[in-house]
Order: C-alpha cells, then structure tokens, then sequence
C-alpha cells in the first residue's frame, strides 16, 4: 500500500487531518490499518452524520423487518402532518426538505418532530433528494414512538448490545482517546452537530461516538446481508436505488455508489452501498465482493484550524485521494 501510505502521510504533513485512522478490510479479514496521531483501534470519533445510518437507519430496518413500520407509512400516522410525507421520504432523503439550523427558541427535544413538519418544504416531497438532517431528526423520533424507548436506549438494546459494540455510544462519559471534533478543548467528547448539541446530545442525524472496531463490526454485519440484526430480505431493499431519476442514488439511508458519486473514486462498483459524516468520517462497502474502506478523522476541524475556517471541500477530496490511492495499490 505505498500510494496510500505516502497520501496518509501527505494529508497529516499538510494538516489537513491531525488524527486519522484507515481501514481496508475483506470480509472477516482486515488487510491494512494505518493510525497517525494519536489514535488507535480502540480511538473515540464523533461520527456525525454516521449516525444516520448506523442508528437511526438500522433501528428503522428492525422496524420494518418485524413489521412495525412499513416504507409507505405517512409521517401523519405518528405526528400531525398533510405533506404526505412517507418513511421512505424520509429514508430516501425525499422528504422536500432540506438541511435547516433547528436552534430557535422554543425548539426542544420534546417538541422537535411537530416542529419540523412546519416548515414549509423546499421542493415537492418526492421530487429530489434534498439531504436531510431534519428528516433524519423526525425519523428518529418516529422510530421512539415505535420502539416506545428514547433513540439512545433503542439504538443500546437493539443495535449496540446484540453486536457487541462496547465503545460505541451517545454522549461518551469518557475523555480518554477520544478524537475532538471541535475547536475548543473544554468540547472533548461533544457532539459537532449544532441541532444534535441544541437537542442534548441524542439525535437521528448525528451524536454517536464509535471506532474502527467498533464500525468494522457494523461494517461485518452489511458484509452478512443484515445477520443478525434484520433478514436478507431487508438488507437488499435497503440497498436497492430508489432515486435513479433523481440528482443523486439514494438507498434507504444509504449512500447507492454510481458513476455520479466521486468519492468511490473507481474503487467501489456501481451498487456499493456507504456514508460519509460530516467531521471527516466514511465508511464504504461492496457486499458482493466484500470489500471495504472506514475512515476516520478530525479533518473538517482540521481545516478550520488551518485556514481559519471550515474547507468541507477539502474534506471531500481527502477521501476521493484515499480510495484513488488504494484503487492503485490494488489494481
């Protein structure tokens, strides 16, 4: 792996990322890790929008694969609405609403998902995929309703103990080897996200802490099809692109790899399945060849520290740079 070493090396040397680890991995084999800075396996990240996915998407999966939710279930069935909004609407990123700051007075946990269902939409439900972190919040908070338990706790029982993730968690208690997302110190072990921080730390669209252990294992159970968490069944209904028309390939939560997703950077075929987390984090898989790439960072604050403000884009071409690489070195 002499490429993505020198560009692991290059993307520390440029402080585009104090604290990185990177994962190559097929199947149950793990064929290359490289950690700089002071990270190991067992390092804390705030996996942002990760969250997305590994919780909020995968509680939603149970769900459905027990029956208790359906894809065509209108969002007015748990909270008043006549957008005609749908679970998948809000899975597909389709909802006709876009990414909005959530932080206004009277906004609290209690009352976030009524709240989102006022603003007035972006583009017609069902039109666009417009990502959504509001979406995900309301998803979140439906899938309470269904679970009859706050997300955290669903995601602990549901998810986390039955695989075994023993680090990964909302609102960690520890400080140590933990990665800082933001700026200040005294933020160690803070969420980023200003609507999950606003909403105290639990949210459908971001909040969790993890590791490379910790996702690999997640990783695994996409790798199974789903096993043990929900049926084969499910898992090719979530990996299915129910936006082919639209601006991007969306599965159910899923980022659905085509030739229009630059970050795969001919690494990934068309139809591998990932997500991305805004505070430099990835993780992207091929279920049909097992293969699969977890990245971990403190890039995008990384960035802020180097210019004095967030350069996202940077971030962006970090993981675009590291799969060309490791395309390379495996071609």
């Amino acid at each position: 792996m002499d490429n993505l070493n020198r560009m692991i090396d290059e993307i520390v040397e440029c402080g585009l990322a104090g604290h990185i680890a990177v994962r190559i991995g097929r199947g149950d084999r793990v064929i290359y890790d490289a950690f700089r800075g002071c990270t190991n396996e067992e390092t804390l990240f705030d996996m942002a929008s990760l969250t997305k996915v590994i919780v909020t998407t995968t509680l939603a999966l149970i769900a459905l694969d027990k029956g208790l939710l359906s894809l065509d279930d209108p969002v007015d069935k748990f909270y008043p609405s006549d957008k005609g909004i749908t679970i998948q609407n809000l899975l597909t990123h389709t909802m006709g609403i876009g990414h909005k700051n959530l932080t206004q007075k009277g906004n609290s946990q209690e009352n976030i998902a009524e709240k989102i269902l006022e603003i007035p939409s972006d583009v017609a439900v069902g039109s666009e995929v417009l990502y959504s972190c509001p979406g995900y919040i309301l998803l979140g908070k439906i899938i309470e309703q269904v679970f009859h338990k706050p997300l955290n706790e669903c995601f602990r029982e549901l998810v986390a103990e039955p695989l075994g993730l023993s680090c990964t968690t909302f609102l960690p208690s520890t400080r140590k080897n933990v990665v800082n997302a933001n700026i200040e110190a005294k933020h160690l072990g803070v969420v980023n996200d200003y609507n999950c921080q606003f909403l105290g730390g639990v949210a459908g669209n971001a909040g969790l802490f993890s590791n490379v252990t910790d996702i690999t294992t997640y990783v695994r159970v996409l790798l199974n099809y789903g096993a043990p968490l929900f049926s084969e069944k499910t898992f090719f209904a979530a990996v299915t692109n129910y936006t082919p028309t639209m601006s991007q390939s969306r599965g159910l939560g899923f980022v659905y790899v085509d030739g229009r997703y630059t970050q795969a950077c001919g690494l990934f075929e068309d139809g591998a399945i990932g997500h991305c987390g805004h505070t430099g984090q990835s993780f992207f898989l091929d279920y049909r060849t097992g293969l699969y790439v977890i990245i971990l960072s403190d890039a995008t604050v990384s960035t802020i520290k180097k210019y004095g403000e967030e350069h996202y884009d940077e971030v962006i071409n970090m993981r675009t740079h590291i799969h060309n690489a490791i395309h390379m070195d495996m071609s």
